[in-house]
C-alpha cells in the first residue's frame, strides 16, 4: 500500500463509525423491556440500541410507570442523568427530598446522587432518562431507599 492509499485510509476511519444512515425511530416500533412490576422502557439510543441509534455517548430511554408504581433506588458511579417528564404527575427523590414532577419538568441528577422518581397514585407517568455517558450496569448501583424517604 503507498503512503497515499495508507493516508486515504486513515482519513476515512473515521467516517466508517458514520457509515450508518441516520434514521428516524418511534417508540412504538422499539421494544419494550419490564424493569419492574408497573415499569418499563424502551431504549431509543445506548450501547444495546440498533443502527445508527447506537451510542456509546449517551443513551436515551423512554420510561414508562403504572399508577402509584416508582423506578428503583439507585445511582449511576459515573453517568450523570436526567430526566424530562412528558406525561403524567409524580415524585422525584433526589438531593435528600421529595419534589413534585409534572409535563415539562425536567430534573438533572449528578453521578452518584441516589434517586427514585414514582408515579402519582391516579395516573401513570411517562419520562424520558438521557445518562451520559451511556448507561451500562456496571454503573447502576441498586441501593435501600435513603431514611426519610417513605
Amino acid at each position: 500500500m503507498t503512503f497515499r492509499q495508507s493516508f486515504l485510509a486513515l482519513l476515512c476511519l473515521p467516517l466508517m463509525a458514520y457509515a450508518q444512515e441516520p434514521q428516524v425511530y418511534h417508540p412504538a416500533s422499539l421494544p419494550t423491556t419490564t424493569v419492574a412490576p408497573g415499569v418499563s422502557l424502551k431504549e431509543l439510543t445506548g450501547l444495546s440500541a440498533a443502527g445508527s441509534a447506537h451510542s456509546e455517548r449517551v443513551s436515551v430511554a423512554l420510561f414508562h410507570l403504572e399508577p402509584g408504581r416508582a423506578s428503583a433506588w439507585s445511582h449511576n458511579k459515573n453517568g450523570e442523568e436526567s430526566f424530562f417528564v412528558l406525561k403524567g404527575n409524580g415524585s422525584v427523590w433526589t438531593g435528600h427530598r421529595w419534589q413534585p414532577v409534572k409535563p415539562g419538568s425536567y430534573v438533572v441528577i449528578p453521578a452518584s446522587h441516589v434517586r427514585s422518581i414514582r408515579a402519582n397514585h391516579d395516573e401513570s407517568l411517562d419520562f424520558y432518562a438521557i445518562t451520559a455517558p451511556a448507561w451500562t450496569q456496571d454503573d447502576d448501583v441498586h441501593t435501600a431507599a435513603p431514611a426519610g424517604a417513605n
